[in-house]
């Protein structure tokens, strides 16, 4: 599968000071929240979703491997940010004063 352009320019913006990838053989080079923040961007953004199983350093070693990985997958609709709805916040309480 070829890696989509989303993906690869999101994976160039989020590895810090390193240069972007030129070749599907380079190693990424990601550190394991950035990993966990990949994964976010695969089921999130662009639908994939990522097994824990899957959830190996192989797979995401290269361009090439996360392209192997993508391949084996089809992606459902792109969830996008989870919001709570203003029910779903955080629970607020009223005090009450004795006497009122």
């Amino acid at each position: 599968m070829e890696i989509p352009a989303k993906l690869k320019e999101y994976i160039d913006n989020n590895r810090g000071s390193l240069p972007p990838i030129s070749d599907p053989d380079e190693p990424l080079q990601i550190d394991s929240l950035g990993l966990i923040r990949l994964v976010a961007f695969l089921e999130n953004d662009l639908g994939i979703r990522v097994e824990d199983e899957e959830l190996i350093a192989e797979n995401f070693a290269t361009l090439g491997t996360l392209g192997e990985l993508l391949a084996t997958k089809t992606p459902t609709a792109s969830t996008g940010e989870v919001k709570p709805t203003p029910e779903e916040g955080i629970p607020t309480f009223v005090v009450r004063r004795k006497g009122t």
